[in-house]
Order: C-alpha cells, then structure tokens, then sequence
C-alpha cells in the first residue's frame, strides 16, 4: 500500500518517467529533490548521477599539474652531488683522498711592529 502510494505521489509530482522532462543538455538546473513518505524514500539517482558526471568532466578538463623536479631533473636542480662539483671541491685529492684539497688558512703578519709595554 505504502509503496503504491509513493510510485502515485511521485507520478503526481512529476517525477515519474511519463511526465518527467528531458534534462537539460547544459547540466541540473535546480537542486536535487528527495521524496520520502512515512518510512519509504525515493531518491533522485538520476540527479545525482548528472552531478557526478559534471564534477568528473570538470577534473578530466582541468590542466595536468607537473612537478617542477623529477626523476630527469639534473643533479645541479634537485641540490645532489655530481662529479664536477666534486672534481672542484677535492682539488688534486679527488679518488686518493677523504680531506678535500684546502688551501692552508692565512697567516696576517702586522705590518707595523707592536708598541712596547709601559
């Protein structure tokens, strides 16, 4: 009894197949409307599913976004080591040593003799 007056008040409200009308090309132009009477309801998969799809369109249509560094990215792009840099650092120990070549620090020798104490 419940499920027969529901199919009637849905064929009233003009959700029924035989007086729906066809959507519209450009999408749901109002809200989606649930029915529900007593315990039994009656949802608007078709609305929904019309939503989906718009969102779905939408992600599909938007631009692929990349990653500024990847995999191909040279060493000197992604920060990492490369031989050259290497190569620069070391000096003449590169491959014989762990101690980067460094030229010894400066020694400053005053050009003008200290004062005697008093």
């Amino acid at each position: 009894m419940r499920s027969s007056l529901s199919i009637i008040l849905l064929a009233a409200l003009g959700a029924g197949p035989a007086f729906a009308d066809p959507p519209a090309p450009g999408g749901n132009t109002g809200p989606c409307v649930d029915v529900q009477i007593g315990n039994d309801r009656a949802l608007d998969f078709d609305c929904i599913n019309r939503r989906f799809q718009l969102q779905a369109d939408r992600q599909h249509m938007a631009p692929i976004q990349t990653a500024p560094i990847g995999a191909g990215s040279s060493s000197t792009a992604t920060g990492t080591a490369n031989q050259a840099a290497a190569q620069q650092m070391m000096g003449n120990a590169f491959g014989k040593s762990a101690e980067p070549q460094r030229p010894a620090p400066p020694v400053f020798v005053p050009a003008l003799p200290r004062a005697a104490a008093h």
